[in-house]
């Protein structure tokens, strides 16, 4: 498998503008597309528009700490929520969030540090996007079996076929069709509803 270049979609959220650009200027172009946000409301109305990446949020907000919005962000699919706290609270935060899928950063944070984190993270978000597939296929395979296992018992009610004979018949009109079993499934359920 060759080694590919992917790009990440990062928000970052903070009442900071300086922040912002620190952080900014770290994500580079040729593997980052960032947004901003200034407050908790506004992310999470920027991230019903699009899905991102990294979410990193510089605590505390001006509506929230910031917490909570990690929080939430870590318990939805293929985002990664990062926190930067000072150090009077990471310890407080780290035992509240990290449990829930946060990642937390103290501050002050070197340039190094960061950059160093940030590589550490898009090895999380890669493997995550891994687990993500996987977890896909095998919903899509549950959903095929679901559709087969129904249309078998449409030809078990209406044709009179045993289980097996209905679920050859669903092969055989998928292979005479150049389609999927479950397209066929899909049809034959559809004739009989």
């Amino acid at each position: 498998m060759a080694l590919e270049e992917r790009m990440y979609h990062a928000l970052i959220v903070s009442r900071s503008e300086n922040f912002k650009k620190e952080i900014g200027s770290l994500l580079t172009v040729e593997r980052f597309r960032k947004d901003y946000a200034d407050s908790a409301s506004e992310a999470r109305r920027k991230l019903l528009e699009r899905s991102f990446d990294f979410v990193i949020i510089s605590a505390p907000l001006t509506d929230e700490f910031g917490s909570r919005l990690g929080v939430d962000i870590s318990g939805t699919p293929g985002s990664i929520a990062v926190l930067f706290v000072t150090s009077d609270v990471y310890e407080e935060i780290v035992h509240k969030a990290s449990p829930h899928g946060v990642f937390i950063i103290k501050t002050p944070a070197s340039r190094s540090v960061v950059i160093r984190s940030m590589d550490l993270l898009i090895s999380a978000r890669e493997r995550l996007r891994a687990v993500e597939k996987k977890a896909g296929k095998a919903q899509s395979k549950i959903e095929e079996i679901r559709v087969v296992n129904k249309a078998k018992w449409f030809l078990i009610d209406n044709e009179n076929m045993g289980e097996n004979e209905a679920h050859k018949y669903i092969e055989k009109v998928a292979m005479d069709a150049g389609i999927t079993k479950k397209q066929a499934a899909q049809m034959i359920i559809e004739k009989y509803s």
